[in-house]
């Protein structure tokens, strides 16, 4: 009986271990002397690879650059770090930013949930070291919000570049070591400060985290102040619509049950954001959550509640989409400043959303707005009525993780340095969403409207960027 027992712990203790190293990310913080080091050898280069979310949970996608002469789009994935019986998954090259390289392209497919992954690319001198990456749970998962990375702060001073790299690895290692279970990462933009430069993309890739951890970016206003952003990252169901120009594009994934919008907010296309929001919701009608994500603050603390382009311009192109296909959250960033709105429907609120309470079937969206990886200087001037948590403490940065399970969703805010709990806040939704079809019909009706006006600002707002040399 001794002995039986004996191997029954055994096995017990056996899978504890194998649970704890399988659920674990490769995300050790680092002091200023180990960062310094790893920066100085990784950043003259630009060939780190980005690991991006796929369309769904069976997907994930890779993209990096590569010698033109050697450039071949070839990923390999096995169940083992030897390789053994390893599946070859092809891609595309493009077009880079200089005249030397190509862009690799690959989307691998039939992700197994729960699974351990290892991964090779072709780097164009042999296959690169394998890099592990875990599915989670396709039903329960946990999400990451961390916002305006903005690699290089507000300068292209290389010493800002590393400090800000310093900080991203840092965050992202104190929010991964507390939630291991997260499936992918969410930034609602300014993920580069120039959107010029290929360091950039190569110190936000520096964190070895990052290659076991699919990430989805949106496009922010310093992204948009160059065209890298098209060289670096492998986006899913890119929508780039009937007037999106340059840079512009929205795109969409799901994730279980999950269904994420993304806008790039720098663009007043009401008719193409307001498409590509009907297209993905229209395939996806089964998803229980439906998540919008910009850069731009709409009902966020500080300056953003009298900036007359928020409040006015996208305020009028965003909240129409939002409200007509009664998305459940709003994920926004660009003050520097975390905050979170009360329940919001046509701008108004109509509901509280208390920190710590659970609310069932509620009517509105909450609007989470994150603070900065690269700096803190934005301050609080004012705080309307519609927010219901702010947090005034700019020199810190926070982490969001949104997480799903079953009717549920906890949305839970921390401090970046040691995972303190800010805000927390659980919706429960046990209902089906009807749509009001007449009204939704009259309410397209009117944005007719908002698309026109829209298209003439981008017209004009084209011939400003032209004048001034860019956008700022």
């Amino acid at each position: 009986m001794k002995k039986v027992l004996s191997v029954f712990l055994a096995l017990v203790f056996a899978m504890q271990l194998g649970i704890s190293a399988f659920a674990g990310f490769n995300a050790p913080h680092l002091t200023r002397d180990e960062w310094d080091s790893l920066y100085s050898s990784l950043c003259d280069g630009n060939e780190l690879p980005m690991l991006c979310v796929g369309a769904d949970e069976t997907q994930v996608s890779l993209v990096w650059h590569c010698d033109k002469e050697t450039a071949t789009p070839e990923v390999r994935l096995a169940k083992n770090s030897t390789m053994t019986g390893a599946e070859t998954f092809e891609g595309v090259t493009t077009e880079a930013e200089n005249d030397y390289q190509l862009v690799c392209r690959v989307t691998i497919t039939g992700l197994e949930e729960n699974t351990a992954y290892y991964y090779q690319w072709n780097t164009g001198n042999g296959w690169s070291s394998p890099c592990k990456y875990e599915t989670k749970s396709f039903t329960s998962h946990k999400a990451l919000v961390i916002g305006d990375i903005q690699i290089g702060g507000q300068s292209e001073d290389s010493q800002i570049q590393s400090d800000v790299g310093y900080n991203w690895n840092n965050t992202l290692a104190e929010a991964l070591s507390k939630n291991p279970d997260i499936s992918y990462l969410v930034s609602p933009g300014d993920n580069t400060s120039t959107g010029k430069t290929a360091d950039e993309w190569q110190t936000l890739l520096m964190p070895e985290a990052v290659r076991s951890l699919p990430m989805a970016l949106a496009i922010g206003n310093h992204d948009k102040k160059g065209m890298t952003y098209n060289y670096y990252t492998n986006m899913p169901n890119e929508y780039y619509g009937k007037y999106f120009e340059g840079l512009d594009r929205d795109f969409w994934f799901r994730h279980g049950d999950v269904l994420y919008l993304f806008f790039d907010a720098t663009s007043a296309d009401a008719h193409d954001h307001m498409a590509m929001a009907k297209e993905a919701v229209e395939l996806n009608k089964d998803a229980k959550w439906r998540i919008g994500v910009m850069h731009q603050a709409l009902f966020g603390p500080g300056y953003s509640t009298f900036d007359p382009e928020t409040q006015i311009l996208l305020n009028a192109v965003f909240t129409p989409i939002f409200d007509t296909f009664d998305l459940d959250l709003v994920l926004t960033g660009h003050s520097h400043l975390q905050g979170r709105s009360h329940f919001m429907t046509e701008s108004v609120r109509v509901g509280k959303a208390e920190s710590g309470k659970t609310y069932k079937n509620p009517d509105g969206i909450i609007y989470l707005n994150s603070n900065a990886v690269c700096d803190h200087s934005s301050f609080d001037l004012f705080q309307p009525l519609n927010i219901a948590y702010s947090f005034n403490e700019n020199d810190v940065t926070t982490y969001t993780t949104l997480e799903f399970e079953g009717d549920t969703m906890k949305i839970e805010t921390r401090r970046g340095d040691n995972s303190d709990l800010l805000d927390s806040l659980t919706i429960e939704k046990t209902k089906e969403q009807k749509d009001d079809m007449l009204l939704k019909k009259f309410q397209r009706l009117l944005y007719k409207v908002v698309e026109f006006l829209g298209l003439v600002y981008m017209r004009i707002d084209a011939l400003v960027v032209k004048i001034r040399g860019g956008h700022f």
